[in-house]
Formats: C-alpha cells, sequence, structure tokens
C-alpha cells in the first residue's frame, strides 16, 4: 500500500512539472512571436528614403515687411520652384524667416524661421520643414554669380498627404545671389540650393506613402 502511494506521489509530481515546463515552453514561444511581430510592426511604420533636391528661391516681399523678434534686424520671405525626390516637380516652396548679424562683426548673419516652411509637391502634397538656427557666410567658391552661402540642418516636421507623419533631415547647401537690381530686373537676388545630403521618413499606408 505505501508503494502504491510512493508511487503516486512521484507520478503526480512528473506530470505537474512536466505541464509546467510545457506551459514555460508557450510563453517563450508566445514571447518571441510577439516580439518578432513588434519588430515587423516597426519596420511598416517608418520607411527612410535619402533626399535630395534643386532649386531656386525669390523674395516674395520686401525684405523687414513683417516684425521679428528683438535682436532680430528683418524679415525674409522667399518663394521659389524646383525639383525633389518623392516630390518630383515642385509646384512651389515657401520659407519666412528673420536675420540678424552677429554683435560687432558683419558675418556670420544669424537667422531662424518664423513660420513653418513647405514644400508642394507635383500633385499638391505637403511637405513641412523648419530651420531652428542658421549662419549666412560670405562664399568662398569660384563662381562670380555667388556671394553668400550656408548649409544648414533644415527639418521635416510632417505635411499633408503622404507627407502626413513625416520627419528627417536634409543639408540646405545653398548659394546667395544678392543682385543689383533688387528683386526684379534684369540681376535680381536669388538662392539656389543643391540639396545633396539628407533622409526623409515617412509612414507607408494611412495617406502617408
Amino acid at each position: 500500500m505505501k508503494t502504491i502511494k510512493l508511487l503516486s506521489v512521484v507520478l503526480l509530481s512528473l506530470f505537474l512539472f512536466t505541464a509546467c515546463d510545457d506551459s514555460t515552453d508557450a510563453f517563450e514561444s508566445e514571447q518571441s512571436l510577439f516580439e518578432v511581430d513588434n519588430m515587423a510592426s516597426k519596420s511598416r511604420i517608418e520607411k527612410s528614403l535619402p533626399l535630395k533636391a534643386t532649386f531656386t528661391v525669390w523674395r516674395a516681399e520686401a525684405p523687414g515687411s513683417q516684425p521679428c523678434d528683438v535682436g532680430f534686424s528683418e524679415t525674409m520671405m522667399l518663394k521659389g520652384k524646383g525639383e525633389m525626390t518623392h516630390l518630383g516637380k515642385l509646384q512651389e516652396l515657401f520659407m519666412r524667416f528673420c536675420s540678424a548679424p552677429t554683435p560687432e562683426v558683419i558675418f556670420p548673419v544669424n537667422y531662424s524661421f518664423i513660420e513653418t516652411g513647405k514644400f508642394v509637391a507635383a500633385n499638391g502634397d505637403e511637405l513641412h520643414c523648419i530651420i531652428e538656427s542658421g549662419q549666412i557666410w560670405p562664399y568662398t567658391g569660384d563662381n562670380p554669380k555667388y556671394q553668400l552661402y550656408f548649409n544648414d540642418d533644415i527639418l521635416f516636421i510632417g505635411g499633408t498627404g503622404r507627407f502626413k507623419g513625416a520627419s528627417g533631415w536634409a543639408k540646405t547647401n545653398a548659394y546667395v545671389h544678392p543682385g543689383t537690381t533688387d528683386n526684379d530686373g534684369e540681376d535680381p537676388f536669388y538662392t539656389d540650393f543643391f540639396i545633396n545630403e539628407g533622409e526623409l521618413i515617412i509612414i507607408p499606408g494611412s495617406a502617408s506613402e
């Protein structure tokens, strides 16, 4: 009788251990599947794309037509056209910023956006951007057209259509021709951008790709 009871206890213990081991394996398997699914979801959420652009901007209004914060001297609003990867031929682009010389020296000239900028794609979708802080320097190259240069970070901060929720960055790589006839005439002011460094992060699906 004692032998039967002992055998019963051993069998029960073995059953409980096996059940516990199976439960642990099932939990670890479920956790592993969750981690894989989570990684796959993240890869679906964001898509990183290299970005390049070439465009030119002109003054859209006279300098100083809008107020700036204390320490900044004038406002500049620029509009232009060009091309950008993932947007195609730009219908329009818009930038408005305030600038100010560095105290006690002429250069660099500090500037920052006072409104969200935008690039408008061929189909009307907008990619929004901002430059939080930049500096304009004398141009030291060989092209006689340019007198000033800046290469600052432009940040992408969402948009409309397929650029809703977008993010990323680019280097402006911009060359300024101050001109001799202000905004009109044969030699107007303009700035050429040759962006060859940048990353655009979009959200595939849900009107973002």
